[in-house]
């Protein structure tokens, strides 16, 4: 689970990511990183309903989160790493999904 002070919550924030950050595609997800005046990593999910129905997407949510969780150590503060799924991530497996994904989150706060 993806502790409390790593959330990423304020809609500018996820704005900021998505618009202006350095991005990370793989086929399930697009990872987006900015650097930001905050004290931690913060990480953001952003799950569509393109994904599937609500039962899919928390799902969806809940692994991209167990997979940013695993990277917090080692991101370095003052990042914002936003995880956007992609249609192709309902149908992924565990282990897939989280090579492809963790791959590119751990390139992403690597990168900075």
């Amino acid at each position: 689970m993806l502790p409390r002070a790593h959330r990423l919550t304020r809609a500018d924030d996820f704005r900021l990511a998505v618009r202006r950050g350095r991005r990370f595609p793989t086929a399930s997800a697009v990872c987006y990183r900015i650097a930001a005046d905050v004290d931690g990593p913060l990480f953001g999910v952003i799950v569509s309903k393109q994904v599937g129905n609500a039962v899919v997407r928390n799902r969806v949510r809940r692994r991209i989160q167990a997979i940013c969780a695993e990277s917090v150590r080692d991101a370095a503060p003052g990042q914002l790493v936003v995880v956007r799924a992609l249609p192709g991530s309902r149908e992924a497996e565990w282990d897939t999904l989280r090579a492809e994904i963790g791959g590119a989150v751990r390139q992403a706060v690597v990168a900075a």
